[in-house]
């Protein structure tokens, strides 16, 4: 089996556990998030849950490459602009981890920060953007990434 059907497998795996548990779990959405492959950051693609908390929305994203290289991330959006039915606009402070060197025996730390955008596109579709920099790994180059969100009853 190539590396490729791994990572495939892999992905669809924690997709499909993320939706079982988010079902019950109080998570508001979850879905597929892409990272746009510009300055130091390689295209990844990932999973992403988001769910409530008292001042805005806690988003949980899990990417993986088809080289292995991991990025983990969870962000806290505080609202800017737009009402809860249509497009909203969000602050975002982001912490995570990334493992892209493989000779590196622990994964590296960042933080940083950016604006999110929300666009639903029905009762139970959503879309987002977001541009964060990120210390070290996206920075002065923004880390820019797209999702798609199936939203939760």
């Amino acid at each position: 089996m190539s590396r490729r059907w791994v990572v495939a497998a892999v992905c669809l795996a924690v997709l499909c556990f993320s939706a079982w548990t988010a079902w019950g779990s109080g998570i508001r959405s979850f879905g597929l998030r892409a990272v746009l492959p510009i300055g130091r950051v390689p295209f990844l693609i990932g999973i992403e849950a988001r769910g409530d908390v008292p001042f805005g929305l806690l988003t949980g994203s899990f990417f993986l490459s088809s080289e292995g290289r991991v990025l983990i991330t969870a962000s806290y959006d505080i609202g800017l602009t737009g009402d809860a039915e249509g497009s909203r606009t969000f602050l975002r402070a982001t912490v995570g981890l990334y493992y892209f060197d493989v000779q590196a025996f622990l994964p590296s730390l960042l933080f940083g920060g950016g604006v999110a955008v929300d666009v639903p596109a029905a009762s139970f579709l959503a879309f987002g953007a977001s541009g964060e920099f990120l210390y070290p790994l996206a920075f002065p180059t923004p880390l820019v990434s797209a999702s798609g969100r199936w939203l939760l009853p």
